[in-house]
């Protein structure tokens, strides 16, 4: 009679010990920095582990050198705009999955 209850509570235990894992992974990716490069390295873009844009730099000669700065912060900024929005449709559809848990990262 009462085996269901603790199959529950081991679920609920195990739920609880994915969600601090998943929480130590988050805060571990917040640490990391990648750097993706074009064009021979003159172009660069740096993003955390948790896919936010932290740094662009283009090499003047692919710019006008008074507008680089300017390009350099607008692209960071359309980088960071495009991944919040994959971010927002992965965690929509993980969520499915998750049956509605907000788990850190996803």
């Amino acid at each position: 009679m009462f085996e269901g209850l603790k199959d529950v509570g081991k679920l609920m235990k195990q739920a609880k010990e994915m969600k601090t894992q998943m929480k130590k992974i988050q805060d571990e990716l917040k640490q990391v920095l990648v750097t993706g490069s074009a064009m021979g390295g003159k172009i660069e873009v740096t993003m955390s582990g948790e896919l936010d844009c932290t740094n662009v730099t283009i090499d003047s000669s692919l710019l006008d050198p008074k507008q680089s700065a300017i390009v350099q912060k607008a692209l960071k900024e359309a980088v960071n705009a495009a991944t919040k929005k994959a971010k927002d449709i992965a965690t929509q559809k993980l969520s499915v999955i998750s049956g509605g848990l907000n788990l850190p990262g996803l």
